[in-house]
């Protein structure tokens, strides 16, 4: 598939945030670089990035909004319940994981679609 400029500037402008915005957060972002790129340009592309495993969509349960990584290799989320931050966590910390699962099963894991929800550290010190 061809890209086209506004392809390319939507998956250039979430490839540099280093956190995992919305759609609107993206838009405003390209948006400063190119004047003419609507809102709906934006979604369609997005959509059509993760379709096309460019990107991941990251949606939770009991959260209209949705989420986009732009990092292609795999790695696991850690979600915030309670601000709704998503933390991205290598995966060698769960290597141990896998080595269990096959030891104790005879699985051998191959891909991980992990995410773990509960409290990120700012929202716990302010629950203290």
């Amino acid at each position: 598939m061809k890209f086209s400029r506004q392809r390319e500037l939507i998956l250039e402008t979430l490839r540099n945030c280093s956190v995992h915005p919305t759609a609107e957060e993206i838009y405003v972002k390209a948006k400063r670089e190119m004047a003419s790129i609507s809102l709906g340009t934006v979604y369609r592309n997005l959509n059509l990035l993760s379709e096309m495993g460019k990107i991941r969509k990251l949606e939770s349960a009991g959260n209209t909004s949705v989420r986009y990584d732009g990092r292609n290799d795999e790695h696991c989320h850690l979600v915030c319940t309670s601000c709704g931050t998503i933390t991205d966590v290598d995966l060698k910390m769960f290597s141990h994981i896998d080595k269990t699962v096959e030891q104790e099963t005879g699985f051998s894991v191959s891909e991980h679609g992990i995410v773990l929800k509960g409290t990120c550290a700012e929202c716990s010190a302010i629950k203290d």
